[in-house]
């Protein structure tokens, strides 16, 4: 397992503004310890972040923790306990989540390409930004999820559960979601050119600006289905169960549509690429998380400034300040030197500004900021106690 400038900080009670780094030995040590007891406690808002590739993190409880601005790849999460747990700014490609309780997790501008989801309960999941191409997610539950600007592009989705889920500005192209349960699905703006649908359930889904060309659905049930502006071009519709002159009425394909023979009716022209269902392009993700973490800093750096300015006050109200605080007030001092150079230098390369809405944050930083308190001076010894200085 390898463990490199990870830190870990639990928020409860918070003390100190920045996070204690734990050395390398001490953490696998601890890890080692959480393997072994797995406490049945769940360690709520956990702050975990920075470099943990390939950790085993395997059967943990990590119900309500912060995971944020890391690379994760190929870290072992199978069978963890993680409801309501926050992933942020962070790369998870090839990380392993199978059998993984992940109930209303949360999952911004985050990166898992190739990862491993089969079986694990995404339950009322929250995805914004994410990155699962090539991901074997058969059978995952994401029942009742909500995934915006996702890419699922060659994603392996077989007897998956998206009932009243909802997808928006998504690329689905090549995805493989046959037997998956799609009823009361909603799904906006998606590129799905060559998807597998076959057997897959969607009664009552509605597909909006849906480009469906070249996919596979023999056998999905489209009872009480609705299209608007549904791409058909090379569509297979012979065999498909619930079909409807009405339901095709906002649809448009082409004589390579093949409907089912009882059927006489004329597809409209696909004369224009659908407004709106294109692939998923990377360099958004990655220019909209830098803007992120732009944002990110700035709010940290003006944190750090008001965490300093309290410790000058009560400094100055007790007399002094002693070593611990001293050195509080220097790591502070430190971080946001380091925070307002890496600010100047992204500045640098960027000419564009970015509105961050609150309610699509759910990074850890934000809520590591909002739940910390200023760094307390220690009470100064009594006189009796103090060395003598003479």
């Amino acid at each position: 397992m390898k463990l490199r400038n990870l830190a870990i900080a639990a928020l409860i009670p918070l003390t100190a503004l920045t996070a204690p780094l734990a050395a390398a030995g001490d953490l696998a040590e601890n890890a080692q310890a959480t393997r072994t007891e797995r406490d049945a406690d769940p360690q709520r808002r956990l702050v975990i972040g920075g470099e943990c590739a390939s950790c085993d993190f395997s059967g943990s409880n990590l119900a309500g923790a912060h995971l944020y601005r890391g690379n994760f790849a190929n870290a072992d999460f199978s069978g963890a306990q993680l409801l309501g747990a926050r992933f942020a700014n962070m790369r998870l490609d090839g990380a392993d989540f199978a059998d993984a309780s992940m109930r209303e997790v949360r999952l911004s501008n985050v990166t898992m390409n190739g990862a491993s989801l089969v079986d694990a309960n995404m339950t009322d999941m929250r995805a914004h930004q994410v990155m699962l191409q090539g991901a074997n997610a058969s059978d995952v539950q994401m029942n009742g999820a909500s995934l915006v600007q996702v890419s699922l592009q060659g994603a392996n989705l077989r007897d998956a559960d998206f009932s009243a889920a909802t997808i928006r500005s998504g690329d689905m192209r090549g995805a493989s979601l046959q037997d998956a349960r799609l009823t009361n699905v909603v799904m906006q703006h998606i590129i799905m050119h060559q998807a597998n649908l076959r057997g897959a359930a969607m009664e009552g889904a509605f597909l909006d600006h849906v480009d469906l060309t070249g996919a596979t659905l023999r056998g999905a049930n489209l009872t009480g289905a609705r299209f608007r502006a549904v791409n058909l071009t090379g569509v297979d519709l012979s065999r498909t169960l619930g079909l409807t002159a009405q339901l095709l009425e906002k649809a448009c394909g082409d004589e390579t549509t093949r409907l089912p023979e009882d059927m006489n009716i004329t597809l409209a022209a696909c004369d224009n690429e659908i407004p709106g269902a294109r692939p998923v392009d990377e360099r958004a993700f990655i220019a909209e998380a830098e803007a992120r973490r732009l944002a990110q800093l700035e709010a940290a750096q003006e944190a750090f400034a008001d965490a300093l300015a309290s410790v000058q006050s009560r400094a100055m109200a007790s007399g002094g300040l002693e070593r611990e605080a001293m050195e509080t007030a220097r790591e502070a001092l430190r971080e946001a030197a380091r925070a307002q150079a890496e600010l100047a230098r992204a500045r640098a390369h960027s000419g564009w500004q970015f509105d961050m809405r609150r309610s699509e944050l759910g990074e850890p930083m934000q809520f590591w900021l909002d739940g910390a308190t200023p760094p307390q001076p220690p009470t100064p010894p009594a006189r009796a106690d103090r060395p003598d200085r003479r």
